[in-house]
């Protein structure tokens, strides 16, 4: 290849680099949270008291400002469909969905 042709194939990869870094530092909403994609570990910028329906395969808890930017007391339901929820810890039904998870098993992971 001559130098030209690696310096346009150098360019591409570097703009395609850059655009997956830009898109997985997007911010994700729906009306049950809001997520920041592409953070590890994951990161609720915002939570939700909204009941969670699905059944929850991993939860953990996101301490206020444990994490740089992430600023809010939170719990992180993975779905078994791999959804994400922030859930706001004064939520009414969080502590019997806790005690449902342990008894499963399924304990929270402070980050």
């Amino acid at each position: 290849m001559s130098f030209s042709a690696n310096c346009k194939v150098a360019v591409i990869c570097a703009a395609v680099l850059l655009f997956l870094r830009a898109h997985g530092q997007k911010n994700r909403t729906t009306d049950k949270f809001i997520f920041r994609v592409g953070v590890d570990p994951p990161c609720c910028v915002e939570t939700s008291a909204a009941p969670i329906k699905e059944a929850v395969q991993a939860c953990y808890e996101q301490r206020e400002h444990a994490l740089y930017n992430c600023r809010v007391h939170a719990f992180i339901f993975v779905t078994v469909s791999n959804n994400t929820y922030c859930v706001d810890p004064k939520a009414s039904w969080l502590p019997t969905r806790l005690k449902k998870l342990a008894a499963r098993g399924i304990n929270c992971t402070v980050l």
